[in-house]
C-alpha cells in the first residue's frame, strides 16, 4: 500500500519545489536512488506537484514526469497547505477512466463527461470519511433537471474514492488515488465506471 516517511505525512499530496537554485532544477530519476537514470526535471519554482507515495526510507516521492513516473529527493518538496480530498469543501479531484473514455471534476459543482454525452453538471451533495477506514472516501452527487423534458432527466452520481496505486492502463503514469463511480440515470439505467483521480493544484 502506501509508504509513509517518518513525518507521518499522507500521500498524495501537493507539494512545492524548495531548496534549489534558481539556474538548477531537480531532477526525477527512475527508481529513488540518486544514481538512477534522470527521465524529467522539476523547474526550482514549481508549485502544485503531486506526490503520489514515499520509497520505504521516506526520502523520494514518486511524481509524474510526461507519460511516465519516477522518484524526486523529498527534502527538495515541501508539503503545501491543502485540504482534505476526502472531505467535503476538501481539494478538488480530477478523475477519469479509459474504455470507455470518461472524464469527473469533483468539486462543489463537478461535471461529468463521457463518450456519449460532452458535459453532464451535477452539484456535489456530500463527501465524507468511510468510518474506521483510513484512505478512503464516499461522495454523492445530484444534477440539474431539464424541465423542457417529457420525463424529468433527474440523474445522480456516486462513488468510492480510496487512497490507493492506480494506473490509466494506457501510459505509465501512476495515480495515488482511486474511483469507482455509479451514473444513475432516468428510468432505471446505471453506469457503472472505474479509473483513477489526481488532485487539483
Amino acid at each position: 500500500m502506501l509508504a509513509l516517511p517518518a513525518a507521518a505525512q499522507e500521500y498524495p499530496a501537493l507539494h512545492s519545489v524548495t531548496g534549489v537554485a534558481a539556474d538548477d532544477v531537480l531532477n526525477i530519476r527512475s527508481t529513488p536512488s540518486a544514481s538512477a537514470e534522470v527521465i524529467g526535471t522539476l523547474a526550482p519554482d514549481q508549485t502544485g506537484v503531486e506526490v503520489i507515495l514515499a520509497d520505504e526510507s521516506g526520502k523520494w516521492g514518486q511524481v509524474n514526469s510526461g507519460e511516465q513516473s519516477g522518484w524526486a529527493a523529498l527534502r527538495y518538496l515541501s508539503p503545501e497547505p491543502q485540504n482534505d480530498w476526502r472531505m467535503m469543501h476538501g481539494q478538488a479531484l480530477d478523475c477519469f477512466g479509459t474504455e470507455p473514455f470518461w472524464s469527473l471534476t469533483l468539486d462543489e459543482a463537478s461535471y461529468l463527461r463521457t463518450q456519449d454525452e460532452p458535459v453532464t453538471p451535477f452539484v456535489l451533495m456530500a463527501r465524507q470519511p468511510a468510518t474506521g477506514r483510513p484512505g478512503k472516501s464516499g461522495f454523492h452527487a445530484v444534477g440539474r433537471i431539464d424541465s423542457a423534458l417529457p420525463i424529468p432527466d433527474i440523474r445522480s452520481i456516486s462513488g468510492t474514492l480510496t487512497a490507493r496505486h492506480c494506473t490509466d492502463g494506457m501510459s505509465d503514469r501512476v495515480y495515488g488515488i482511486s474511483i469507482d463511480l455509479l451514473q444513475f440515470r432516468k428510468a432505471g439505467q446505471l453506469d457503472v465506471l472505474t479509473g483513477c483521480c489526481s488532485l487539483v493544484p
